[in-house]
């Protein structure tokens, strides 16, 4: 553990996050909708037959769910990181 935790601070987790980390940490569901739209759109601009149209109306929802669901698991890695790094004191 130790050495992961070495490897952590070399990569920056000790750092403050930028702004977008941020947001994205306070609001996953809502960063999986703005994935979601865009990306469902893009799907039905492009979509030629009946079939593709139901790809790209169900692709937008996923991926926008698996956004969301890495901002959630990054939201819980980062904050048992932090209590094993010690920069919580929340005692």
């Amino acid at each position: 553990m130790e050495m992961y935790l070495a490897v952590e601070r070399k990569a920056g987790a000790g750092l403050p996050r930028t702004r977008l980390q941020r947001w994205v940490a306070r609001h996953p569901v809502r960063f999986g909708v703005w994935i979601a739209i865009p990306t469902s759109l893009g799907g039905l601009l492009f979509a030629k037959e009946p079939g593709a149209v139901v790809v790209a109306l169900a692709f937008g929802p996923v991926l926008g769910t698996l956004y969301s669901l890495m901002a959630i698991a990054d939201r819980s890695i980062r904050a048992a990181l932090r209590r094993r790094m010690g920069l919580d004191n929340a005692d």
